[in-house]
């Protein structure tokens, strides 16, 4: 049995940035509860795989934490 469902409407879905480990970026919707913050999306691009990032956090993770 699903404990709990998120609809799926348009409210459901953001405007973001899927960023692949070869360095490509395209502008796509995601579910909110998809996009990975700053830090997951930097493991997931290190270990091969896509990340989906808020717009404003896509220079964030390509700084890969240079700016600290």
């Amino acid at each position: 049995m699903i404990a709990s469902v998120m609809p799926r409407t348009s409210d459901a879905y953001q405007p973001c940035v899927m960023l692949t480990p070869d360095g490509e970026q395209r502008s796509v919707n995601v579910l909110r509860v998809r996009l990975d913050s700053v830090e997951a999306a930097r493991a997931k691009l290190a270990a091969g795989q896509v990340a989906w990032v808020a717009v404003d956090d896509v220079e964030a993770v390509r700084s890969n934490g240079a700016e600290r």
